[in-house]
């Protein structure tokens, strides 16, 4: 059995690890390099394999850094199974097709031609979906999927071979207000372990966070816009609002959300809404939630003066429909964005974040931004470092170690005090 590291060793994205044994070639994750443009060319190196020789791939959870690249091997020849548990098919069913369409419509895109539409239907054929628990054969080894957390059907992956070997993918929060935590890590002979806030632990308070922005807008009337991942995010944040809102109805006012794809994963989550910690909860938040869907909703919205909160994409202010809220409220100093998780560098929102107030879309249309701008690193969905050392308390601390998925410094303070509580063997994965 050999392990042949190919994305996720330089930063937080681009997860892709190749499993050898003399009988098969097996991927763990196919996801896509995403942030500036240096890291997104990184998605046109040559592949260290021929597509069509690869027999599976293992897909531990549905973002597009896990899940992107997989259309794209399908474009190039792949053709074997694709497993993973049945909410991640269909949220990377709907993240892949929105990065086709995005990839068709964007000549100027970096990685336009990288696949198409069609490639994704494919793709999603040669899905298989398993239940987590339930053990499966696999080309003489045994895997299983073992509850994750992060978001919506992620999965660790435990591997038994001739060694035993375990894949973190994208560990969660043991608080996450929707999904449950993660279980911990089992007894393996290798372990390949995200690492993304392997330096530091969470800072802030996701609730109070929240219930202070919903007060600032209500109280001083003003247009509250959040900017939100379609996926995880934007279904945590509509539920938390919802609730806080039944706790305080007298506070309540307008919200809506805006963004096609958001609107497609609400209605997965609804479809495994018995996955989450509070089904009725968030099924109630979801169906009663107001919908942006035509261009008369919109122009209604736009002449609004607040109070009023709408959730809109992206996350990063990388490109979707936050563009026309900015440009709309640009001018009003009552306006209020809100960017609640991590801003990639090169981002407008991590420029917005740092205090830059000139950005420019996804045109190269100026943008000049009067409001207020909040940021906080509270609603991350990934666990922090003490969650990530109690993951593995279980397992035996000779276990081979290796750290992937996590900025350069993360990994170096990660594997620093994974020795320190002694753990003997661990190393930075490195690509090879």
């Amino acid at each position: 059995m050999k392990i042949k590291f190919i994305g996720a060793t330089e930063d937080v994205t681009g997860s892709m690890t190749l499993l050898e044994t003399p009988a098969c070639k097996i991927l763990i994750d196919c996801g896509l390099y995403q942030g500036i443009p240096s890291v997104v060319k990184k998605n046109l190196r040559p592949l260290p394999f021929n597509p069509k020789e690869i027999n599976a791939i293992i897909l531990t959870h549905a973002h597009l850094d896990h899940c992107g690249h997989i259309p794209r091997l399908v474009k190039l020849g792949f053709r074997g199974n694709i497993y993973s548990t049945k909410a991640t098919l269909k949220l990377a069913h709907l993240i892949m097709n929105d990065s086709a369409h995005i990839l068709e419509k964007n000549e100027h895109h970096l990685l336009q031609d990288f696949y198409e539409p069609e490639d994704v239907v494919i793709a999603t054929s040669l899905f298989k979906a398993k239940k987590h628990h339930e053990p499966f054969s696999l080309l003489g080894m045994e895997i299983t999927f073992l509850p994750a957390g992060h978001i919506l059907g992620a999965s660790s992956v435990h591997i038994k071979g001739e060694k035993s070997i375990t894949f973190s993918g994208d560990l969660g929060r043991s608080d996450d207000p929707i999904i449950f935590p993660p279980e911990k890590c089992p007894m393996t002979d290798i372990l390949v372990m995200e690492s993304t806030y392997g330096g530091k632990n969470r800072n802030g308070d996701l609730e109070k966070e929240l219930k202070d922005f919903l007060n600032k807008i209500r109280t001083n009337s003003k247009i509250g816009i959040i900017a939100s991942f379609a996926v995880a995010r934007s279904q945590m944040l509509i539920t938390l609002i919802h609730d806080y809102y039944l706790s305080h109805p007298e506070e309540k006012i307008r919200l809506v959300i805006d963004g096609p794809m958001m609107t497609e994963a609400n209605k997965i989550y609804r479809e495994f809404k018995d996955y989450t910690k509070h089904p009725q909860n968030l099924e109630a938040a979801l169906n009663e939630v107001e919908i942006i869907e035509h261009i008369r909703e919109w122009q209604s919205i736009k002449k609004n003066e607040g109070p009023l909160i709408v959730i809109t994409s992206s996350g990063m202010v990388a490109g979707g429909r936050i563009w026309r809220y900015l440009e709309n409220w640009q001018d009003d100093t009552n306006a209020c964005l809100f960017l609640p998780g991590y801003q990639a560098e090169g981002t407008a929102g991590r420029a917005l974040k740092e205090g830059e107030r000139t950005i420019h879309d996804e045109q190269g249309k100026i943008i000049k931004w009067s409001g207020e701008v909040i940021s906080s690193e509270a609603f991350s969905s990934h666990a922090d470092q003490n969650e990530l050392v109690s993951w593995i308390s279980e397992i035996d601390k000779k276990t081979q170690i290796y750290l992937n998925h996590g900025e350069v410094e993360a990994k170096i303070k990660f594997k620093e005090l994974l020795i320190s509580l002694g753990y003997q063997n661990v190393l930075i994965a490195e690509a090879e």
